[in-house]
């Protein structure tokens, strides 16, 4: 395992100024190099972010930082009633009718942080290229419920949960199975830039979409349990990553980076053993990244 030294306060690698900054902007810290003492972001990389986003490179900043996504020129009205209404009754069901479990297990995200500074590729996609592969090795979690018995679905494609000002919407990467990890980029960073614009963003692509990836480590939530996609079979959570104490290979204690996930799974579908073995191999691939760029 290689050690990680986390920046100066503790296990803080972010200041208390930055980070209220970045949340009341939607600003994921996790994407951004800090200018500080070891890499510590400060107040000053969050107003750096928030000034390119009036540049004519705003849009490559809102893909590349935000989970929370603003619609250009266009007045906070709150969050679409119609929208919300669709949502609610989508969940209504499917937490009623699906059997729900969960299963979490912790990452250490040590490989990804350092790679994805120098491949200028964002953390979540990653976590999609991983995840990807890991549905390829495990084609049953992407699977559907038919009402008698689950059916493995020969596409992989991956819905993401964005949280907009008008609400959550779930653009979809298709076929991302046979994209390289750089291709993964671009397409998400389309897709974003789709939902600022409100373009191409239509109820069938999200129906389109096997399974899902929801993230909340922008808020500093560290595990949540999401509620699947019906028909989907599962779901997975992504938590935020954090400094924690482990132990190396040469048993001294440690910090590393640990990020957590949580699968929802249908238990209809998939039981406990098919739940931990794909969380294992998402767990492998971002413990060893360099395998999701070398192809």
């Amino acid at each position: 395992m290689t050690r990680y030294e986390e920046p100066e306060e503790g296990s803080c690698h972010v200041s208390p100024a930055a980070l209220k900054l970045a949340t009341e902007l939607g600003i994921n810290t996790g994407f951004l190099s800090g200018s500080g003492a070891k890499g510590r972001i400060v107040l000053a990389d969050i107003e750096r972010v928030q000034s390119g986003r009036g540049s004519g490179s705003g849009k490559k900043m809102e893909s590349e930082y935000c989970q929370k996504v603003s619609f250009p020129g266009q007045r906070k009205q709150g969050k679409s009633v119609k929208i919300r209404r669709l949502l609610a009754l989508k969940m209504e069901k499917s937490w009623q009718t699906i059997p729900h479990f969960y299963v979490t297990i912790s990452v250490d995200m040590t490989d990804v942080v350092r790679f994805h500074h120098e491949l200028k590729v964002t953390i979540n996609d990653f976590i999609f290229a991983a995840t990807a592969r890991a549905l390829v090795e495990h084609p049953w979690v992407n699977a559907t419920w038919n009402g008698d018995r689950g059916i493995e679905l020969e596409d992989i494609n991956i819905a993401v949960a964005v949280a907009t000002d008008r609400g959550l919407y779930y653009p979809v990467l298709n076929q991302c199975d046979r994209l390289t990890l750089k291709q993964v980029s671009k397409k998400a960073e389309e897709l974003t830039e789709k939902i600022m614009l409100q373009e191409g963003l239509q109820q069938v692509d999200s129906d389109r979409a096997t399974f899902t990836i929801t993230n909340m480590g922008m808020l500093g939530v560290e595990s949540f349990g999401a509620i699947i996609t019906s028909p989907q079979a599962a779901v997975l959570s992504v938590g935020t990553i954090k400094g924690e104490v482990v132990v190396d290979e040469q048993g001294e204690p440690a910090v590393a980076p640990i990020m957590r996930l949580t699968l929802s799974a249908d238990h209809r579908v998939l039981d406990g053993v098919d739940v931990a073995e794909f969380l294992d191999t998402i767990k492998c691939y971002l413990e060893a990244p360099i395998v999701l760029f070398e192809s």
